[in-house]
């Protein structure tokens, strides 16, 4: 999980600040600190950009507060900052110039921690910067290292649980000097009225409030006047280390600098109160442990960064410092990565959000966040919903949001059954494809397997819908799609043994497209004249989804023409969304629509691939950290508009859990079917489970031999499952292989 910022040359600015500035610097105002005084205009601009080459970030959220810490490899200024947004709006999080704490001229650089020696003000350099999650005391922290001169700088940050507050411990070692020296910390407030008291000050302005305070018996020296706080000076050496905690606080909305003090004091006071109360939140979550390290971190990773980009009350920028909006599908499914993980009432709240303001009262779903026409409707939204209540529900227990909102979801479930929508064929149709193109009249695959499952999960879910005379005619109406989807001798979602992305309503399969369409002048839809919708990712979900079998000729062949889509213009590795020459925007690999193909892969037992896909995502830009880009552009950098996507943390968990251990639902009871890589090391997995736990160890990869559940024996059925008891509440399951 370690991210080495390595040597980094031949990038603009990449030798635009140095190391530190000149001590005379350190006068500065609040609006120009010592450390940003260089930052140039460009640099600000280049800063404003969510994707570049080797930028990474981390998201950790307290309450209200969500900040998205920017690790970067170029040296653009200091190269670890922070910006600030209120969760519960997510238009602010759609541009970094919306961050409560961005300055117009010095972008970020204020909030950089400053280490001065010998009169020198040091920031965080990109070229020696490293950047990792690390899991301390049972809480996970965001740490990077970093050089100040001889002094070795340790930052690690964590989001204590609903405080709207981040605890910082700073690590001073000296084993690069060659004597004692002293060292002084320092950081900035932004703008805004300041007030000091003792080791805290604060600023207060119109839209939030924040402020530092440290804890324990530093020497510190509050000054309003440069809104800074100057911590130390501490003695370091060969030998001599030195460390100091400072709380990172905020009020959204504010409620004044006298608020601030009494809450940075009361914090203080509790430290060790909301560092346990932190801690039993992530212990009540899930927890995966394995030798096979790829795993082990991937999972971690989307676990553990999972509670920063869903608030509690359920809002979810679809795509931070992209979107800024919200959808059904992109909510549900992260929500359901979110209830492997272990994130219960973070997967509550976001359900509780889509029913209550993204699902209107005809079972209309929202596309960011909005109402469209039914010829635009994105068909696929029902079942993915109806997909992650009933997981929520065999997950949890609770059955309060389904019996809650059984009007509104029996007119969703009936909603793509309209004739607006179905003809006789018993598909839907209309004009808007997956990924959210307009182009004739068709069927599209993704469509229908959403209708299926949709459908499918419905009925489980029907005695809480007090619906169980709907039942029959549900069952009817879905084998009635998924036949006409593989099986109609005319309009059929196969063609040469495999699936196809769509077959518009007069029969013919919908690939070629015109070319020409598109803002940009150099996309594959206007430079070339040949313009493919196949092959299209999403081809895989009715594998992962369990609709075709994965062992079936229908699944390995279309697995094999996804292959396509890996590598399909680039080299580093990812599958395309689709066939890159219809791109109307830059073509490069997708992670969530990899994460489609890596499950169908491993369904399909193909586990050569599906590692190389899960290496990838471990190690690409933004998934070294758990923050995964919507895309990475390879022609042109699509650097103003690339975001990072929530939904891929959630397939990344759902994978590790439902596809790896096999862990799935059979009606209510829990079935294990493992599925561990080739020669894998035992894993074994505390899974949250209701109001118990399910502790799962797995010896390791092979078919399974024998399996005990606290001590009794478990029959395993031919197909290498294992079904707990119906009243199964909590205990421990062990698998041995052969």
């Amino acid at each position: 999980m370690k991210i080495k910022r390595r040597a980094f040359m031949g990038m603009a600015g990449a030798s635009a600040i140095s190391l530190g500035v000149q001590g005379e610097t350190l006068t500065a105002s609040p609006q120009q600190p010592p450390m940003a005084s260089n930052i140039s205009p460009p640099l600000v601009e280049l800063n404003k950009i969510p994707f570049l080459y080797g930028r990474e970030y981390f998201v950790l959220r307290s309450g209200r507060a969500k900040a998205a810490f920017q690790v970067d490899r170029a040296d653009l200024g200091p190269a670890f900052t922070h910006m600030l947004f209120d969760v519960e709006n997510p238009w602010q999080s759609e541009r970094k110039v919306r961050a409560f704490n961005f300055d117009m001229e010095t972008g970020f650089a204020s909030t950089a921690l400053q280490v001065e020696l010998g009169g020198f003000a040091f920031t965080a350099f990109g070229e020696q910067t490293e950047s990792n999650w690390v899991n301390t005391g049972g809480i996970p922290s965001v740490e990077v290292v970093w050089w100040a001169g001889g002094v070795k700088v340790t930052e690690r940050i964590a989001a204590l649980a609903g405080v709207e507050a981040f605890l910082e411990t700073i690590h001073l070692d000296g084993s690069g000097l060659a004597g004692d020296d002293a060292v002084s910390l320092k950081l900035f407030l932004p703008h805004g009225q300041m007030r000091a008291s003792g080791p805290v000050l604060v600023q207060s302005s119109e839209k939030y409030g924040s402020g530092l305070a440290v804890v324990g018996d530093a020497k510190v020296q509050a000054d309003e006047g440069e809104g800074s706080l100057t911590i130390g000076p501490f003695t370091v050496g060969p030998g001599k280390t030195a460390s100091v905690e400072v709380l990172r606080f905020f009020q959204i909305p504010p409620r004044g600098v006298d608020a601030l003090v009494d809450q940075a004091h009361s914090l203080t006071g509790a430290t060790k109160i909301n560092h346990q109360k932190t801690k039993a939140a992530w212990d009540a979550s899930s927890a995966l442990i394995t030798k096979d390290k790829t795993l082990q971190d991937i999972f971690d990773k989307a676990r553990f960064g999972l509670p920063g980009l869903i608030g509690d009350d359920g809002t979810m920028d679809a795509g931070i410092f992209q979107y800024g909006r919200q959808w059904v599908r992109d909510t549900s499914n992260s929500a359901l990565g979110a209830l492997h993980a272990g994130h219960f009432e973070l997967a509550k709240g976001a359900l509780t959000r889509v029913l209550t303001d993204l699902v209107s009262d005809e079972g209309a779903a929202a596309i960011a966040s909005e109402y469209v026409k039914p010829d635009q409707e994105e068909l696929d939204q029902m079942g993915e919903l109806l997909h992650v209540l009933k997981s929520y529900r065999d997950w949890t227990g609770d059955e309060s949001l389904v019996r809650e909102h059984r009007v509104k979801l029996l007119a969703m479930i009936e909603r793509p059954m309209l004739p607006i929508f179905r003809d006789e064929t018993g598909m839907v149709h209309n004009r808007r494809e997956y990924w959210e193109r307009t182009f004739d009249d068709a069927y599209e695959l993704i469509y229908q397997t959403y209708l299926v499952r949709g459908l499918w999960d419905a009925i489980e879910l029907a005695p809480l819908l007090n619906a169980e005379d709907r039942v029959e005619r549900w069952k009817k109406e879905a084998n009635r799609t998924l036949h006409a989807m593989l099986s109609h001798p005319t309009r059929a979602l196969v063609s040469d043994g495999h699936l196809i992305k769509r077959r518009n309503v007069t029969g013919e399969i919908s690939d070629l497209i015109p070319t020409g369409h598109g803002r940009h002048p150099d996309i594959p839809l206007r430079t070339e004249k040949n313009n493919r919708l196949n092959p299209d990712s999403s081809a895989a979900l009715p594998i992962a989804l369990g609709l075709v079998d994965p062992q079936s000729p229908l699944a390995r062949k279309t697995l094999e023409d996804l292959e396509r889509l890996w590598n399909s213009r680039w080299f580093g590795g990812g599958y395309e969304r689709y066939n890159s020459s219809s791109q109307q925007d830059t073509p490069g690999p997708w992670p969530f629509a990899s994460c489609f193909i890596l499950r169908g892969l491993h369904d399909a037992g193909m586990f050569d691939r599906s590692r190389r896909v899960l290496e990838w995502l471990n190690s690409v830009q933004g998934g070294r950290t758990g923050f995964w880009f919507e895309e990475i552009p390879v022609l042109r950098s699509n650097t103003k508009y690339c975001g990072i996507i929530p939904w891929t943390s959630g397939e990344v968990a759902l994978f590790a859990v439902r596809h790896v251990l096999g862990v799935h639902f059979e009606g209510a009871r829990i079935v294990i079917r493992p599925a561990l890589y080739p020669h894998s090391p035992p894993v074994s997995a505390d899974l949250r489970f209701r109001k118990g736990r399910l502790r799962l160890r797995i010896e390791g990869s092979g078919k399974v031999s024998s399996a005990d559940l606290d001590g009794k024996k478990l029959a395993h059925r031919s197909d290498g499952s294992v079904i707990l008891p119906a009243n199964f509440t909590s205990g421990s399951v062990s698998i041995r292989t052969s």
